[in-house]
Protein backbone atom coordinates (compact mmCIF):
# COMPACT_ATOMS: atom_id res chain seq x y z
CA UNK A 1 0.00 0.00 0.00
CA UNK A 2 1.11 3.28 -0.59
CA UNK A 3 1.49 5.97 2.32
CA UNK A 4 -1.34 7.29 3.01
CA UNK A 5 -3.94 5.15 0.75
CA UNK A 6 -4.00 2.54 -2.27
CA UNK A 7 -1.55 2.43 -4.76
CA UNK A 8 -2.99 3.17 -8.01
CA UNK A 9 -1.09 0.58 -9.70
CA UNK A 10 -1.71 -2.02 -7.38
CA UNK A 11 -5.33 -1.56 -7.21
CA UNK A 12 -5.60 -1.49 -10.84
CA UNK A 13 -3.96 -5.23 -10.97
CA UNK A 14 -6.12 -6.37 -8.42
CA UNK A 15 -9.02 -5.42 -10.71
CA UNK A 16 -8.04 -6.82 -13.85
CA UNK A 17 -7.20 -10.21 -12.00
CA UNK A 18 -10.76 -10.20 -10.33
CA UNK A 19 -14.09 -11.56 -12.03
CA UNK A 20 -13.69 -13.27 -15.48
CA UNK A 21 -11.64 -10.56 -16.79
CA UNK A 22 -9.72 -11.80 -20.00
CA UNK A 23 -9.06 -11.31 -24.15
CA UNK A 24 -9.57 -8.33 -25.63
CA UNK A 25 -11.89 -6.67 -22.93
CA UNK A 26 -8.82 -7.18 -20.39
CA UNK A 27 -6.37 -5.93 -23.07
CA UNK A 28 -8.25 -2.77 -23.56
CA UNK A 29 -9.11 -2.37 -20.15
CA UNK A 30 -5.41 -2.58 -18.85
CA UNK A 31 -4.21 -0.26 -22.19
CA UNK A 32 -7.07 2.64 -20.80
CA UNK A 33 -6.63 2.51 -17.47
CA UNK A 34 -2.62 2.21 -17.82
CA UNK A 35 -2.64 5.88 -19.20
CA UNK A 36 -5.17 7.18 -17.04
CA UNK A 37 -2.70 6.06 -14.36
CA UNK A 38 0.08 7.77 -16.30
CA UNK A 39 -2.52 11.11 -16.50
CA UNK A 40 -2.84 11.32 -12.71
CA UNK A 41 0.17 10.93 -12.08
CA UNK A 42 1.72 13.46 -14.09
CA UNK A 43 -0.83 16.03 -11.83
CA UNK A 44 0.38 14.01 -8.38
CA UNK A 45 -2.21 11.71 -7.73
CA UNK A 46 -0.96 8.24 -7.35
CA UNK A 47 -3.61 6.21 -4.70
CA UNK A 48 -7.01 5.62 -5.27
CA UNK A 49 -8.35 7.72 -2.10
CA UNK A 50 -6.88 10.98 -3.93
CA UNK A 51 -8.90 10.26 -6.95
CA UNK A 52 -11.89 12.72 -6.73
CA UNK A 53 -14.64 14.31 -8.58
CA UNK A 54 -12.44 17.39 -9.96
CA UNK A 55 -9.60 14.83 -10.53
CA UNK A 56 -12.13 12.83 -12.72
CA UNK A 57 -13.54 15.72 -14.62
CA UNK A 58 -10.27 17.01 -15.62
CA UNK A 59 -10.04 13.90 -16.81
CA UNK A 60 -13.33 13.65 -18.75
CA UNK A 61 -11.71 17.07 -20.34
CA UNK A 62 -8.99 15.76 -21.61
CA UNK A 63 -10.89 12.79 -23.73
CA UNK A 64 -13.43 15.36 -24.61
CA UNK A 65 -9.99 17.43 -25.89
CA UNK A 66 -9.09 14.06 -28.26
CA UNK A 67 -12.29 14.05 -30.27
CA UNK A 68 -11.73 17.21 -31.56
CA UNK A 69 -8.09 16.35 -32.74
CA UNK A 70 -6.79 15.12 -35.55
CA UNK A 71 -6.52 10.61 -35.37
CA UNK A 72 -2.86 11.28 -36.06
CA UNK A 73 -2.45 13.12 -33.34
CA UNK A 74 -3.95 10.58 -30.93
CA UNK A 75 -7.75 11.56 -31.83
CA UNK A 76 -10.42 9.44 -30.95
CA UNK A 77 -14.42 9.66 -31.28
CA UNK A 78 -17.38 10.63 -29.15
CA UNK A 79 -18.23 7.28 -28.74
CA UNK A 80 -14.51 5.97 -27.85
CA UNK A 81 -13.82 8.81 -25.58
CA UNK A 82 -16.96 7.41 -23.66
CA UNK A 83 -16.21 3.82 -23.67
CA UNK A 84 -12.66 4.56 -22.15
CA UNK A 85 -14.58 6.70 -19.17
CA UNK A 86 -16.78 3.58 -19.08
CA UNK A 87 -13.39 1.82 -18.10
CA UNK A 88 -12.26 4.15 -15.84
CA UNK A 89 -15.49 4.36 -13.90
CA UNK A 90 -16.27 0.24 -13.43
CA UNK A 91 -12.42 0.76 -11.74
CA UNK A 92 -13.75 3.32 -9.54
CA UNK A 93 -17.10 1.04 -8.41
CA UNK A 94 -14.79 -1.57 -8.19
CA UNK A 95 -12.65 0.63 -5.64
CA UNK A 96 -16.55 1.64 -4.15
CA UNK A 97 -16.86 -2.21 -3.12
CA UNK A 98 -13.80 -2.59 -1.60
CA UNK A 99 -14.52 0.25 0.58
CA UNK A 100 -11.89 2.16 -1.07
CA UNK A 101 -13.97 5.05 -1.77
CA UNK A 102 -17.10 6.28 -0.43
CA UNK A 103 -18.75 6.86 -3.67
CA UNK A 104 -17.67 7.12 -7.53
CA UNK A 105 -16.74 10.13 -8.65
CA UNK A 106 -16.99 9.37 -12.18
CA UNK A 107 -20.94 9.42 -11.72
CA UNK A 108 -20.71 13.12 -10.51
CA UNK A 109 -22.39 15.81 -12.19
CA UNK A 110 -19.00 17.57 -12.37
CA UNK A 111 -17.50 15.28 -14.29
CA UNK A 112 -20.31 13.71 -16.51
CA UNK A 113 -20.67 17.31 -17.94
CA UNK A 114 -17.41 17.38 -18.97
CA UNK A 115 -17.75 14.57 -21.29
CA UNK A 116 -18.42 15.02 -25.41
CA UNK A 117 -22.29 14.65 -26.27
CA UNK A 118 -23.49 10.95 -26.63
CA UNK A 119 -23.52 10.25 -30.55
CA UNK A 120 -27.00 9.94 -31.78
CA UNK A 121 -27.67 7.27 -34.19
CA UNK A 122 -30.62 6.26 -34.83
CA UNK A 123 -31.06 2.17 -34.18
CA UNK A 124 -32.75 1.30 -37.36
CA UNK A 125 -30.04 2.95 -39.10
CA UNK A 126 -27.45 -0.09 -38.34
CA UNK A 127 -27.38 -2.92 -40.51
CA UNK A 128 -29.21 -5.91 -40.12
CA UNK A 129 -30.19 -8.80 -42.54
CA UNK A 130 -33.73 -7.91 -43.61
CA UNK A 131 -36.14 -11.41 -44.43
CA UNK A 132 -35.71 -11.13 -47.91
CA UNK A 133 -31.37 -10.64 -47.51
CA UNK A 134 -31.95 -13.80 -45.53
CA UNK A 135 -33.79 -16.27 -47.94
CA UNK A 136 -31.49 -14.96 -50.84
CA UNK A 137 -28.40 -15.81 -49.33
CA UNK A 138 -29.67 -19.02 -47.41
CA UNK A 139 -30.89 -20.04 -50.94
CA UNK A 140 -27.41 -19.53 -52.30
CA UNK A 141 -25.87 -21.38 -49.94
CA UNK A 142 -28.25 -24.25 -50.37
CA UNK A 143 -27.69 -24.33 -53.94
CA UNK A 144 -23.84 -24.05 -53.84
CA UNK A 145 -23.41 -26.98 -51.22
CA UNK A 146 -25.68 -29.17 -53.44
CA UNK A 147 -23.70 -28.55 -56.49
CA UNK A 148 -20.75 -29.02 -54.87
CA UNK A 149 -21.55 -32.51 -52.87
CA UNK A 150 -23.14 -33.88 -56.45
CA UNK A 151 -20.46 -33.15 -58.42
CA UNK A 152 -17.95 -34.10 -55.83
CA UNK A 153 -15.75 -31.35 -55.96
CA UNK A 154 -13.14 -30.84 -53.51
CA UNK A 155 -14.82 -27.77 -52.19
CA UNK A 156 -17.85 -29.86 -50.90
CA UNK A 157 -17.19 -29.62 -47.47
CA UNK A 158 -16.29 -25.89 -47.81
CA UNK A 159 -19.41 -25.51 -49.19
CA UNK A 160 -20.81 -27.21 -46.53
CA UNK A 161 -19.22 -25.63 -43.95
CA UNK A 162 -20.20 -22.07 -45.04
CA UNK A 163 -24.07 -23.19 -45.70
CA UNK A 164 -24.04 -24.33 -42.13
CA UNK A 165 -22.18 -21.04 -41.11
CA UNK A 166 -24.95 -19.10 -42.72
CA UNK A 167 -27.96 -20.84 -41.42
CA UNK A 168 -26.56 -20.73 -37.24
CA UNK A 169 -25.87 -16.84 -37.88
CA UNK A 170 -28.95 -16.44 -39.50
CA UNK A 171 -31.10 -18.29 -36.98
CA UNK A 172 -29.28 -18.26 -33.62
CA UNK A 173 -28.42 -14.99 -32.62
CA UNK A 174 -25.27 -15.53 -31.85
CA UNK A 175 -22.18 -13.02 -32.15
CA UNK A 176 -19.53 -14.00 -34.86
CA UNK A 177 -17.27 -14.14 -32.15
CA UNK A 178 -19.10 -16.63 -29.98
CA UNK A 179 -18.98 -18.96 -32.58
CA UNK A 180 -15.67 -18.34 -34.97
CA UNK A 181 -12.05 -18.38 -33.54
CA UNK A 182 -10.51 -14.51 -32.16
CA UNK A 183 -6.24 -14.81 -32.36
CA UNK A 184 -6.36 -12.28 -29.74
CA UNK A 185 -7.88 -14.13 -27.48
CA UNK A 186 -7.14 -17.45 -26.27
CA UNK A 187 -10.50 -18.58 -24.61
CA UNK A 188 -12.42 -17.92 -28.04
CA UNK A 189 -11.39 -20.45 -29.86
CA UNK A 190 -14.25 -21.47 -32.23
CA UNK A 191 -17.72 -23.48 -31.68
CA UNK A 192 -16.44 -27.43 -31.20
CA UNK A 193 -19.07 -30.03 -31.43
CA UNK A 194 -19.36 -30.56 -28.11
CA UNK A 195 -21.36 -26.85 -27.89
CA UNK A 196 -23.65 -28.39 -30.18
CA UNK A 197 -27.07 -29.69 -28.56
CA UNK A 198 -29.52 -30.20 -31.14
CA UNK A 199 -32.08 -32.29 -29.05
CA UNK A 200 -32.82 -28.94 -27.01
CA UNK A 201 -31.98 -26.76 -29.60
CA UNK A 202 -29.02 -25.17 -28.19
CA UNK A 203 -25.61 -24.38 -28.64
CA UNK A 204 -23.27 -23.52 -25.68
CA UNK A 205 -21.03 -20.13 -26.36
CA UNK A 206 -18.91 -17.82 -24.54
CA UNK A 207 -20.77 -15.12 -24.12
CA UNK A 208 -19.84 -11.32 -24.53
CA UNK A 209 -19.70 -11.23 -20.01
CA UNK A 210 -16.89 -13.91 -20.61
CA UNK A 211 -19.56 -16.53 -18.96
CA UNK A 212 -20.60 -19.98 -20.74
CA UNK A 213 -24.43 -19.39 -21.72
CA UNK A 214 -26.58 -21.02 -23.70
CA UNK A 215 -28.22 -19.58 -27.26
CA UNK A 216 -31.20 -20.89 -28.75
CA UNK A 217 -30.44 -22.67 -31.88
CA UNK A 218 -34.13 -23.26 -34.01
CA UNK A 219 -34.75 -26.48 -36.07
CA UNK A 220 -34.01 -24.50 -39.11
CA UNK A 221 -30.41 -24.54 -38.59
CA UNK A 222 -30.38 -28.54 -37.72
CA UNK A 223 -30.17 -29.82 -41.03
CA UNK A 224 -26.89 -27.94 -42.08
CA UNK A 225 -25.28 -28.95 -38.81
CA UNK A 226 -25.95 -32.36 -39.16
CA UNK A 227 -24.69 -32.80 -42.81
CA UNK A 228 -21.62 -30.76 -42.09
CA UNK A 229 -20.82 -33.80 -39.45
CA UNK A 230 -21.52 -36.38 -41.60
CA UNK A 231 -19.14 -34.81 -43.94
CA UNK A 232 -16.12 -33.32 -41.52
CA UNK A 233 -16.29 -36.90 -39.73
CA UNK A 234 -14.82 -35.48 -36.55
CA UNK A 235 -13.05 -38.29 -34.66
CA UNK A 236 -14.02 -36.28 -31.43
CA UNK A 237 -16.22 -33.45 -29.77
CA UNK A 238 -13.38 -31.05 -29.02
CA UNK A 239 -13.28 -30.48 -33.48
CA UNK A 240 -14.72 -27.17 -34.06
CA UNK A 241 -17.45 -27.10 -36.05
CA UNK A 242 -16.66 -24.27 -38.88
CA UNK A 243 -12.31 -25.96 -39.55
CA UNK A 244 -10.91 -23.35 -41.02
CA UNK A 245 -9.99 -23.82 -44.87
CA UNK A 246 -6.70 -21.87 -44.68
CA UNK A 247 -3.88 -24.08 -45.61
CA UNK A 248 -1.64 -22.82 -44.24
CA UNK A 249 -3.22 -23.01 -40.84
CA UNK A 250 -3.95 -26.41 -41.41
CA UNK A 251 -0.48 -27.97 -42.11
CA UNK A 252 0.81 -25.37 -39.15
CA UNK A 253 -1.51 -28.02 -36.85
CA UNK A 254 0.35 -31.71 -37.93
CA UNK A 255 2.69 -32.32 -35.43
CA UNK A 256 6.52 -32.01 -35.88
CA UNK A 257 8.16 -34.76 -37.23
CA UNK A 258 5.09 -35.91 -39.98
CA UNK A 259 5.34 -35.79 -43.60
CA UNK A 260 2.23 -34.23 -44.41
CA UNK A 261 2.96 -33.30 -48.52
CA UNK A 262 0.25 -34.12 -50.65
CA UNK A 263 -1.51 -35.87 -47.85
CA UNK A 264 -5.26 -35.39 -46.84
CA UNK A 265 -4.56 -32.67 -43.90
CA UNK A 266 -7.54 -33.00 -42.16
CA UNK A 267 -7.53 -37.12 -42.50
CA UNK A 268 -4.24 -37.03 -41.11
CA UNK A 269 -5.27 -35.14 -38.06
CA UNK A 270 -8.19 -37.48 -37.72
CA UNK A 271 -5.53 -40.28 -37.22
CA UNK A 272 -3.34 -38.05 -35.17
CA UNK A 273 -6.20 -37.45 -32.96
CA UNK A 274 -5.32 -33.24 -33.18
CA UNK A 275 -7.94 -30.85 -33.37
CA UNK A 276 -7.55 -28.45 -36.42
CA UNK A 277 -8.26 -24.35 -35.90
CA UNK A 278 -11.39 -23.56 -36.34
CA UNK A 279 -12.33 -20.37 -38.49
CA UNK A 280 -11.59 -17.43 -37.70
CA UNK A 281 -13.39 -14.18 -36.85
CA UNK A 282 -11.96 -12.31 -40.10
CA UNK A 283 -12.55 -15.82 -42.15
CA UNK A 284 -16.05 -15.51 -41.40
CA UNK A 285 -16.64 -11.99 -42.81
CA UNK A 286 -14.80 -12.98 -45.90
CA UNK A 287 -16.77 -16.55 -46.13
CA UNK A 288 -19.84 -13.71 -46.31
CA UNK A 289 -17.96 -11.29 -48.78
CA UNK A 290 -17.70 -13.97 -51.10
CA UNK A 291 -21.08 -15.57 -50.77
CA UNK A 292 -23.06 -11.79 -51.33
CA UNK A 293 -20.82 -11.47 -54.23
CA UNK A 294 -21.70 -14.37 -56.16
CA UNK A 295 -25.31 -14.17 -54.49
CA UNK A 296 -25.40 -10.30 -56.09
CA UNK A 297 -26.86 -9.42 -52.65
CA UNK A 298 -25.62 -5.71 -52.40
CA UNK A 299 -26.15 -4.34 -49.18
CA UNK A 300 -25.56 -0.26 -49.54
CA UNK A 301 -22.25 -1.27 -50.89
CA UNK A 302 -21.55 -3.68 -48.75
CA UNK A 303 -22.03 -7.43 -47.81
CA UNK A 304 -24.52 -9.18 -45.01
CA UNK A 305 -22.17 -9.01 -41.73
CA UNK A 306 -22.12 -11.39 -38.76
CA UNK A 307 -23.56 -8.65 -36.10
CA UNK A 308 -26.19 -7.94 -39.05
CA UNK A 309 -27.54 -11.54 -38.81
CA UNK A 310 -27.65 -11.61 -34.86
CA UNK A 311 -29.86 -7.63 -34.88
CA UNK A 312 -31.72 -9.61 -37.66
CA UNK A 313 -32.76 -12.15 -35.58
CA UNK A 314 -33.69 -9.55 -32.91
CA UNK A 315 -35.87 -7.41 -35.28
CA UNK A 316 -37.91 -10.73 -36.35
CA UNK A 317 -38.38 -11.57 -32.75
CA UNK A 318 -39.03 -8.18 -31.61
CA UNK A 319 -41.77 -8.00 -34.43
CA UNK A 320 -43.67 -10.74 -33.66
CA UNK A 321 -42.89 -11.49 -30.03
CA UNK A 322 -41.93 -8.51 -28.26
CA UNK A 323 -38.96 -6.59 -26.29
CA UNK A 324 -39.04 -9.38 -23.60
CA UNK A 325 -38.69 -12.61 -25.97
CA UNK A 326 -36.21 -10.74 -27.81
CA UNK A 327 -34.17 -9.68 -25.11
CA UNK A 328 -34.04 -13.70 -24.11
CA UNK A 329 -33.07 -14.52 -27.38
CA UNK A 330 -30.15 -11.87 -28.08
CA UNK A 331 -28.88 -12.57 -24.05
CA UNK A 332 -29.35 -8.76 -23.40
CA UNK A 333 -28.83 -8.65 -19.70
CA UNK A 334 -30.31 -5.33 -19.65
CA UNK A 335 -33.70 -5.15 -21.17
CA UNK A 336 -32.85 -1.52 -21.86
CA UNK A 337 -30.38 -2.34 -24.50
CA UNK A 338 -32.74 -4.55 -26.61
CA UNK A 339 -35.25 -1.48 -26.43
CA UNK A 340 -32.63 0.89 -27.35
CA UNK A 341 -31.25 -1.22 -30.31
CA UNK A 342 -35.81 -1.45 -31.53
CA UNK A 343 -36.66 1.99 -30.92
CA UNK A 344 -37.38 2.59 -34.76
CA UNK A 345 -39.49 -0.40 -34.23
CA UNK A 346 -41.53 1.16 -31.20
CA UNK A 347 -41.86 4.73 -32.78
CA UNK A 348 -43.65 3.19 -35.77
CA UNK A 349 -45.57 1.24 -34.32
CA UNK A 350 -46.98 3.66 -32.02
CA UNK A 351 -47.32 6.07 -35.04
CA UNK A 352 -49.60 3.58 -36.93
CA UNK A 353 -51.89 3.86 -33.25
CA UNK A 354 -51.93 7.37 -33.09
CA UNK A 355 -53.07 7.32 -36.42
CA UNK A 356 -55.86 5.08 -36.21
CA UNK A 357 -56.49 7.00 -32.66
CA UNK A 358 -56.84 10.43 -34.54
CA UNK A 359 -58.30 8.85 -37.80
CA UNK A 360 -61.61 8.08 -35.69
CA UNK A 361 -61.81 11.61 -34.79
Amino acid sequence: MASGGHSLEDTIEAFLGSGNKSGNYRDALERVLTDWRHHLTDRGIDTVEDVDKRAIARYAQSLSGRVESDPRDDGISAATARTYYDYVSAFLAYCVRWDYLEENPAQKGIALAELPPRPKRQSGDQQFWTAADRKTLLRYADERAHAAVDEGRRNALEALRDRALVYVLAYSGVRGAEILSDPRDERRDGLRWRDVDLENNQLIVLGKNQQREEAQLPPQAHGPLERLERALRPPSEEWPVFVTSHAPSLYRAVPDGIDADGADVLELLRKRGVSPPSLSTNGGRSVLKRLCESAEIDVDGGYLKPHGARRGVGEAIYRERGAAAAQRVLRHADPRTTSRMYAHIEASELAEDAGDVFEKE
